[in-house]
């Protein structure tokens, strides 16, 4: 069985006409008999966009019967309005305190001069011990330190 192309009248393979396809594969003929699906982007409130394949007919048949309009859009719209209450007073607060840190500025100058030169704390510590023992810097002391501001 063969068919011929209804555009240009080329022999189309038994295949394709199999598939029913009355037109061949040339540029010319799938430019002018192609119909591909037609995809519609719905727009869905706070998410990406729905995406539809069907006909433009059937897509505009299913927006005029409602099936693609927002849902749930009445939901939490009525509003009562309810008596107010008044917020029971505050002491004004005291102004904060300056904070001083916990070490002294020879154990964070020790501590910042290791750690410049890529120990850990826990070598900090170990070399602190050893060097300036009077400083008693030991490896909490040496996190806190490095996890501070510098000042």
């Amino acid at each position: 069985m063969t068919t011929n192309c209804i555009g240009c009248g080329r022999e189309i393979p038994a295949e394709r006409a199999e598939l029913g396809y009355t037109y061949c594969t040339a540029p010319a003929c799938q430019a002018r008999y192609r119909q591909g699906p037609t995809v519609t982007a719905v727009a869905v409130n706070k998410s990406g966009d729905a995406f539809r394949v069907a006909a433009p007919d059937e897509i505009a048949a299913r927006a005029a019967a409602g099936e693609l309009a927002p849902k749930n859009t009445g939901l939490g719209t009525q509003h009562v309005d309810t008596p107010r209450v008044p917020a029971p007073r505050r002491a004004p607060r005291r102004a904060a305190r300056p904070v001083t840190p916990a070490w002294t500025p020879a154990q964070e100058n020790i501590v910042r001069l290791y750690a410049d030169m890529g120990l850990s704390p826990r070598q900090i510590a170990e070399r602190a011990r050893q060097n300036t023992p009077r400083l008693a810097v030991t490896e909490a002391l040496a996190v806190r330190i490095l996890s501070a501001p510098r000042r």
